[in-house]
């Protein structure tokens, strides 16, 4: 029985192993991180985070972690066209953030965006584009932004917000 043990255990440390090299071999190790923009909605002040990670197979990996989110919420994340400044057209939707155990999170292997356009690591490095996070999908607060960031050539705009010089209110959802 003792030996039996000691062999579930091994087989059970070895399994868990191939499971965090398989997760490893899917990213190149390249990636970027980014403090996500706060945003205020109804007294509610978020913080975050977006790491920007490249695949083995040249596709982004955009995951964004959201703090102070309401339980059991869900908020619509959007890439879009453009900075912050310009309030530009969604290029395309991503995951949900989705609260659990007081954090609200999203994790979207980029795929095309809605013109037809396919961005790899690298392009989305160099996308003219933001990320906005929505307070709902539909709605009188469908435009109030839970927290936002300028990516890509739009990335150095970023510190007029933090510092307050700029503010976030609301946002175009159109397409």
């Amino acid at each position: 029985m003792k030996n039996y043990i000691i062999l579930s255990f091994i087989c059970s440390a070895l399994l868990l192993g191939c499971s965090e090299t398989d997760q490893s071999s899917l990213f190149t190790g390249n990636e970027i991180r980014l403090d996500m923009i706060p945003g205020t909605v109804q007294g509610n002040t978020t913080s975050g985070q977006l790491i920007i990670k490249e695949r083995t197979d040249g596709l982004a990996q955009i995951d964004i972690t959201l703090l102070n989110v309401l339980k059991h919420g869900s908020h619509p994340v959007h890439l879009h066209f453009g900075s912050l400044a310009d309030d530009d057209n969604v290029a395309t939707l991503l995951n949900d953030i989705k609260e659990r155990n007081g954090e609200g999170r999203s994790s979207t292997i980029l795929g095309p965006l809605e013109d037809g356009t396919q961005l790899s690591y690298n392009d989305l490095l160099n996308f003219d584009g933001s990320i906005k996070i929505h307070f709902e999908a539909s709605g009188p607060l469908e435009d109030e932004i839970l927290g936002a960031i300028n990516i890509g050539i739009n990335e150095s705009e970023n510190t007029a917000y933090f510092s307050g010089e700029k503010s976030i209110t609301q946002c175009n959802s159109e397409y």
